[in-house]
């Protein structure tokens, strides 16, 4: 029963780290937000830029395994590319370091239970204010102190190697016998318990652990081989449900890790004996600059090459055809937070949004079009795009009702109705762009014949169209939520404006009969859609300012 009850308290205490963890990355991605995907995208000029945001990137969501999963999400949804994810893993690795020795630092300086207090009592008060911001940081504050916690009672309940003979005598014995067989079997429960883990730092402060209760520093660092490999599990499983790249980026991610292991596994016994010679006697410290030297290394062993590897990926495994993206939740209980998913669902809108532009674009195409062959074509050409729409709503609305299953804040589903009523705008847009299609088709077929002057009127009503358009995808892309709601409102005016004078240019036409009944009433249907369509636009522009 004792051994029992000692097994729960060391998986509470991991429990608890774990959970802590969760807090901070949670609480970091809700304060920042989509500056997180727009500092990378800036930041990833070149491998050593890309890498360096992937560090910073890391340090700030204090989680390899979080970074290496929006990462994932990112190339899964087009946002970012094979060479820019490449070197934001490369950095992601280095930025687990930092973490590392924040809380190695903080730890040995002073006693981990006297900082988790004052730290809870420090962000507790930050709860009463209005900015949800603070709020969020607060939470950081609070998961790191439940790190401290759980490290905590992780010391105090795992048993004393030295102490205990039998545990001793077993660890010595590989110790002592350091062939490569023993070595392996080290990398090989490193490998498994991150997996089990699914967090590296996790592992290597519980490696630390074991090394203050006796256990030796060689053995030690093989486990922390393993778990740089174990640690790509997370993103190897979460890209089974992603696209071609996303795959790719995964895999890169674990040949990237497994090469840096198989490079210093020789070496561990001489890297270990210089550190201890050289940078400190405590193990842990040791630990942590192994861990480090191993990070930095393997990157600026990899960094020279990655274009070239960037080339050969995407010569090797990269169909020429292969550009659609799936939208799917690419994560893990522990990964990345509601909000960051919707940002993934607002560059789906927007490619949505970009399809009915084409729409829109093929429909002013055909009042002028006269040729019946070219015109079939472009009314073809508008009911695939209409379905390639329907197909992307499914998809988006789909996913929108998923996350509506994590926790979140009240502007996060706000944000998830606006993406979920404009999609309802421009379903509808598609409906009424079919309809005006055919409407043309029989407008041709019956040689209804339309004046200049109508057909004028016509062409200004669709320019006015395409500017609204273009608003509607410039607010959706505005990433700090700045909608210009005026231009919406100007346009939707432009497009009444241009309604009525269409619709006074045709009851002219008919008293001076200059056109038929059948040509009025063609003229009278498609005019009418174009109206619609400009409230549908408006009501989406709305949607975003509410």
């Amino acid at each position: 029963m004792q051994i029992i009850l000692l097994l729960l308290n060391i998986f509470g205490a991991v429990s608890l780290f774990i959970y802590g963890m969760k807090v901070m990355s949670e609480g970091v991605q809700r304060a920042s937000g989509r500056q997180l995907q727009t500092f990378l995208n800036k930041m990833t000029g070149n491998p050593y830029s890309g890498a360096f945001a992937g560090t910073v990137f890391t340090t700030a969501l204090q989680s390899s395994s979080i970074v290496s999963l929006l990462t994932l999400s990112f190339v899964n949804a087009g946002l970012l590319n094979l060479r820019k994810a490449f070197s934001i893993i490369v950095g992601a690795n280095v930025g687990t370091t930092i973490k590392l020795w924040l809380i190695i630092v903080l730890g040995t300086t002073w006693h981990i239970e006297s900082l988790a207090l004052p730290l809870i009592a420090i962000a507790v008060p930050f709860f009463f204010f209005r900015n949800q911001k603070f709020k969020e940081w607060a939470n950081f504050a609070i998961g790191l102190a439940l790190v401290f916690v759980g490290l905590y009672f992780l010391n105090e309940f795992l048993p004393d190697f030295s102490s205990n003979p039998y545990l001793h005598e077993l660890i010595q014995k590989y110790a002592d016998e350091t062939t490569i067989l023993n070595s392996l079997i080290f990398v090989l429960i490193g490998i498994v318990i991150t997996f089990l883990f699914h967090s590296s730092s996790v592992f290597i402060l519980f490696a630390a652990v074991l090394v203050s209760k006796g256990m030796p520093l060689e053995l030690a660092a093989m486990m922390i081989l393993g778990a740089n490999i174990g640690t790509t599990s997370t993103a190897l499983i979460a890209s089974t449900i992603g696209n071609r790249e996303s795959k790719i980026v995964a895999w890169f991610h674990f040949f990237f890790n497994l090469g840096g292991v198989v490079v210093f596994f020789f070496f561990v016994p001489l890297i270990v004996s210089t550190l201890s010679k050289c940078v400190s006697q405590d193990g842990e410290i040791i630990l942590v600059s192994f861990h480090t030297l191993f990070n930095i290394v393997s990157a600026l062993l990899i960094l020279p090459f990655l274009n070239g590897i960037v080339n050969y990926a995407s010569k090797k495994f990269m169909n020429e055809d292969n550009s659609e993206h799936s939208l799917k939740l690419i994560g893990r209980p522990f990964g990345p937070t509601a909000k960051m998913y919707v940002y993934e669902a607002n560059r789906e809108v927007i490619k949505f949004a970009g399809i009915t532009r084409q729409i829109i674009s093929n429909l002013g195409r055909m009042i002028t079009e006269s040729d019946d062959e070219k015109s079939a074509e472009l009314r073809q050409r508008i009911f695939t795009l209409e379905k390639e729409s329907d197909e992307l709503e499914k998809s988006i609305l789909s996913y929108l009702n998923t996350i509506y299953t994590y926790e979140m804040t009240g502007e996060v589903a706000l944000n998830i109705h606006r993406l979920i009523d404009i999609c309802h705008h421009l379903e509808s847009i598609g409906d009424i762009a079919i309809k005006t299609a055919s409407v043309h088709k029989e407008r041709k077929k019956n040689n209804s014949f339309i004046t200049p002057k109508l057909r004028t009127h016509l062409i200004e009503l669709h320019d006015s169209l395409s500017v609204a358009t273009t608003t509607l995808v410039q607010n959706l892309n505005e990433i700090q939520g700045n909608v210009n709601l005026s231009e919406a409102k100007i346009n939707e005016k432009s497009i009444d404006k241009r309604f009525k004078e269409a619709e006074d240019a045709l009851l002219k036409a008919i008293d001076r009969d200059k056109l038929s009944a059948l040509s009025a009433l063609y003229y009278k249907d498609i005019i009418l859609h174009y109206e619609l369509i400009g409230d549908h636009l408006y009501q989406a522009n709305k949607a975003l300012g509410k």
